[in-house]
């Protein structure tokens, strides 16, 4: 019995990470972080709490302002750091 309930939570848990997007919205998350930002750049040790914009939930890091995607599903934070995208202002 016990058996049969720790593998029931254990596909559910398989299940839910498998269907996961692993596409993030560009508009929120921007660019990826780079191979050489990752060895020297900030180790992100300060991280915020979660936040929304649209479908897409993130957390930042509070030093360089990277940010992870969030499941509010599962309460993780998963993936890679992404640098925010760039607000260019039109001067007119």
């Amino acid at each position: 019995m016990a058996t049969t309930l720790l593998l029931n939570k254990f596909q559910r848990l398989i299940y839910k990470k498998a269907n996961w997007k692993n596409e993030v919205d560009r508009i929120v998350f921007g660019q990826k972080v780079g191979l050489i930002t990752k060895l020297f750049g900030c180790w992100h040790d300060n991280i915020s709490r979660p936040f929304t914009q649209g479908k897409s939930a993130y957390r930042s890091c509070l030093n360089c302002g990277a940010r992870k995607p969030f499941n509010t599903e599962t309460l993780e934070t998963h993936g890679h750091y992404y640098f925010p995208p760039i607000i260019k202002e039109e001067l007119s």
